[in-house]
């Protein structure tokens, strides 16, 4: 396993971390906690959670219930959130993911899910940061993180304005090019960055042809190139890949352990090919998933996606009646009311309105 020291906080990551978003099936609670004690097994010493992943922080819980008697000789590091902007309740989420968690304190606290920097500002006023700090005294907390959606160059304003420690942020062969500045601004504080949806949300596996591309080696997977495109950035401390079964977390280990510098003659090529081709599509996030209409935003614009890829309506009205089963697509593109909700929480400020409209325009071709 690649090691690499987050920023300036003196401690080693995995540059391979466990993201607890997406396990296979939840309820198989020793299933879920052997995955990431395979991960452990493995090198992975990145576990990364919070309180909106269902039942991740106490699936990682029955994890770390076999793994803390090892910790001394080979260390493990918790990550997990908090979007309150109530001080108090920050307090009691940070005790209640100590509690599900089995553990005395976290080591990367995160000030949950950035998306305007009118947001941040407005937690910060109410003393978020502040309790942060007093519950990092006490011992609560190792590191003071940050995670944000903004775009590359509001991330370098949120960075500069507070010593964050590090940083998790949007980041792949997709849509490198969107949040690049922040990683630049990253760098210049000498903070770390973690990258979360390295593989796009999933569409990289998705469409394997589309990316081929990014192959650089004859025995590697379009996922494991896509992977080490990132590992080559010295940018970037951890790979953040929400895994959901062992096949998976197999596939990364891989992609590090086999990791070879690869020349930037050939990575400007990906860039620019990458740049050109697939910055639009949605990274399915599902920020935009509150609709007050109840229109299924994500869904549609995942379906979209497949419209952009094979420019091809059918791949679109494929998608949306058999992965979706959204038989109604007219009826519920009706109740679009062009509030913009939608539109403000996307992190990566698609234009959804007008993507809903041509939905409804390619469906009567």
């Amino acid at each position: 396993m690649m090691y690499r020291e987050f920023g300036k906080t003196g401690v080693n990551l995995s540059a391979l971390g466990f993201g607890g978003m997406r396990f296979e099936d939840q309820d198989d609670r020793e299933g879920c906690a052997r995955l990431v004690r395979s991960a452990y097994e493995a090198g992975v010493n990145y576990f990364d959670t919070a309180p909106g992943y269902g039942k991740s922080e106490e699936l990682f819980g029955l994890a770390f219930k076999e793994m803390l008697p090892r910790r001394a000789e080979q260390p493990f590091y918790v990550s997990t959130k908090t979007m309150k902007s109530d001080p108090g309740e920050a307090r009691r989420d940070l005790e209640q993911s100590l509690e599900r968690m089995g553990l005395d304190y976290i080591d990367f606290y995160h000030l949950w899910c950035i998306c305007d920097l009118e947001d941040y500002g407005h937690r910060k006023a109410r003393g978020v940061l502040k309790e942060f700090e007093r519950m990092k005294s006490e011992g609560l907390i190792r590191h003071i993180v940050v995670s944000t959606h903004l775009p590359g160059d509001k991330v370098g304003d949120l960075l500069d304005d507070y010593p964050f420690e590090g940083v998790l942020l949007g980041y792949s062969a997709m849509n490198f090019h969107y949040r690049e500045d922040g990683l630049d601004a990253a760098c210049r504080n000498r903070q770390g960055v973690a990258v979360m949806n390295p593989l796009g949300g999933g569409i990289i596996p998705q469409h394997p042809q589309l990316f081929d591309f990014l192959r650089t080696r004859e025995d590697e997977t379009v996922v494991q190139a896509a992977l080490r495109f990132l590992l080559n950035d010295e940018r970037i401390n951890v790979l953040l890949v929400g895994f959901a079964n062992r096949e998976e977390v197999q596939e990364a280990i891989e992609a590090v352990e086999g990791f070879r510098p690869i020349p930037s003659e050939r990575i400007d090529e990906m860039r620019q090919s990458l740049s050109a081709s697939f910055n639009e599509l949605c990274t399915t996030c599902r920020y935009c998933d509150h609709c007050p209409e109840g229109i299924p935003v994500p869904e549609l614009m995942e379906a979209y996606n497949h419209y952009l890829l094979n420019h091809d309506p059918h791949a679109l009205d494929f998608r949306l009646k058999y992965h979706w089963q959204i038989d109604n697509v007219e009826e519920v593109l009706a109740r679009c009311t062009e509030c913009g909700q939608c539109e403000d929480s996307c992190t990566q400020s698609l234009p959804i309105i007008a993507r809903l409209k041509e939905i409804g325009k390619l469906r009567n071709r």
